[in-house]
């Protein structure tokens, strides 16, 4: 019985911490380095935050909207992940392919030789066009030197997946994180119209 109710206790006290984790995290997304109000971005809503612990990986997705640009920073609560954290953003797109079906099937062919006609088997391919998904990666921060801030313009309606990588600095004292130890990230995403281009009255 005693066993049984050292690990509720012990429950109970991860879960409570993992809480107390959680709401220390909450709200760090709206101070990823936020643009000035006179850029025209604006926070939205699809910002995110969590707690994580080294070698983790998340994944996001979003929708962004035709001639509207994004923003996307992403930030850590820990100055020694900041500008050690890696992002992709992925979409998934159908593409066509050819897909084939051989069948055996009986036919009659004429043989001069015996001057009768034999049946024969032979095989038949069938094709048929079909749609698979691919991922294209759009963008991947590793590419350029982990810069936590990209941003893009996008021509029509689409979902995107975000995946966050945060990476693994090992328990070193000098960096003052440990193996096990939560981290806070943040992933701010702002919007605005797109500016409209061509002549207008």
């Amino acid at each position: 019985m005693n066993i049984i109710l050292r690990n509720i206790v012990v429950g109970l006290v991860f879960s409570i911490s993992s809480i107390a984790t959680a709401q220390t995290c909450r709200g760090i997304q709206r101070f990823c380095n936020p643009s000035p109000k006179k850029s025209g971005f604006v926070y939205n809503g699809q910002s995110v935050f969590g707690s994580f612990a080294q070698g983790d990986t998340a994944e996001v997705s979003i929708v962004v909207y035709k001639n509207m640009d994004y923003r996307i920073v992403l930030c850590a609560g820990d100055e020694e992940l900041d500008g050690q954290l890696q992002f992709k953003i992925v979409e998934e797109l159908s593409k066509p392919y050819w897909e084939e079906t051989k069948t055996l099937v009986t036919v009659e062919e004429f043989d001069e030789e015996a001057n009768t006609t034999v049946k024969k088997q032979v095989e038949k391919v069938t094709k048929k066009r079909k749609y698979g998904k691919i991922e294209s990666v759009r963008y991947d921060n590793s590419k350029y030197e982990n810069n936590p801030e990209f941003v893009f313009s996008s021509d029509k309606t689409r979902k995107l997946t975000i995946k966050v990588y945060i990476p693994e600095l090992g328990e070193d004292e000098s960096n003052g994180l440990s193996e096990d130890a939560m981290s806070c990230v943040g992933l701010l995403i702002e919007h605005q119209q797109s500016e409209k281009t061509g002549f207008r009255r």
